[in-house]
């Protein structure tokens, strides 16, 4: 369960929202909002990364305290560049917006399209925002329907 005061501890899931501008994207508050109020210990964290700073990051997320990472729009061509693997859309796409590290490695999947599909009628305002908040707290959640 998320504290009151929104401290992270060793049992908080952690995830990333890679982005040269993170910081003035309403996802990373979106998304806690709902971790929040359904009692989840995780907490996604916003990383204004420079371009040049992409590659370090990525490949350092192997050995982080980082669950993973969604993926700003600007940098997931190169961030697909940098998987150990890929799932599902990323394989066409060659583009991926979420990587999950699983046994050190990272596995790279493309979620947005169907975030869109799924909840494209759910919002009335910031639709590709909402949508993939959401479909991102179900995937972490486990909630998947």
């Amino acid at each position: 369960m998320m504290n009151n005061d929104n401290s992270i501890t060793t049992e908080t899931k952690l995830y990333g929202f890679i982005g040269e501008e993170a910081h003035k994207n309403r996802f990373s508050a979106t998304v806690n909002k709902l971790f929040k109020a359904n009692n989840i210990n995780a907490m996604v964290i916003p990383m204004n990364i420079r371009p040049d700073d992409l590659v370090f990051t990525i490949s350092q997320m192997r050995s982080s305290k980082l669950n993973g990472a969604v993926i700003s729009r600007e940098y997931q061509e190169e961030a697909f560049a940098l998987l150990d693997r890929s799932l599902n859309d990323a394989n066409d796409e060659d583009i991926c917006d979420f990587i999950e590290i699983v046994d050190g490695l990272l596995v790279g999947d493309l979620i947005a399209e169907r975030a869109l599909v799924k909840y494209s009628n759910d919002f009335e305002e910031d639709i590709a925002m909402h949508s993939m908040a959401r479909y991102f707290y179900e995937l972490i959640t486990g909630e998947m329907k």
